[in-house]
């Protein structure tokens, strides 16, 4: 029985990369370094993971707060991996390209937390537009 359903949770990850029809980039927080063009500092990464995703907008409402006079609006998002992609909380996402009209190329989200689970087949992230 134990055989079946590795062998069965192995072709659910094969079926969900099929459908996987976006691409991006993840890159993850590195540390900051000064630009001396734009007179401050600017954060580093170093790319995590190129390849196939998934990119859905939850259908809640986004909260909108300000800060410093400043509005923003925040939107949480579904974000579907292969199982492996290395990807952890805090990471960036940016989706490079997407065979479907949404999501649009450049949209970016920062992944704050792993759905964890036995037999899953993609990494699902919450994670939040920035």
């Amino acid at each position: 029985m134990q055989r079946r359903a590795i062998a069965a949770a192995r072709r659910g990850r094969e079926r969900a990369k099929m459908l996987m029809i976006a691409e991006c980039t993840i890159k993850r927080p590195t540390g900051n370094t000064y630009d001396p063009a734009l007179g401050h500092e600017v954060a580093t990464y170093t790319t995590i993971y190129t390849g196939k995703c998934g990119y859905e907008v939850d259908s809640t409402q986004p909260a909108e707060f300000v800060l410093a006079a400043t509005e923003f609006t925040v939107t949480n998002a579904l974000v579907k991996l292969p199982i492996g992609s290395g990807a952890t909380q805090g990471d960036l996402v940016e989706i490079t390209s997407s065979q479907l009209d949404l999501p649009r190329p450049g949209t970016k989200a920062k992944l704050i937390e792993l759905a964890e689970g036995t037999h899953r087949t993609a990494e699902r992230w919450r994670a939040v537009s920035v």
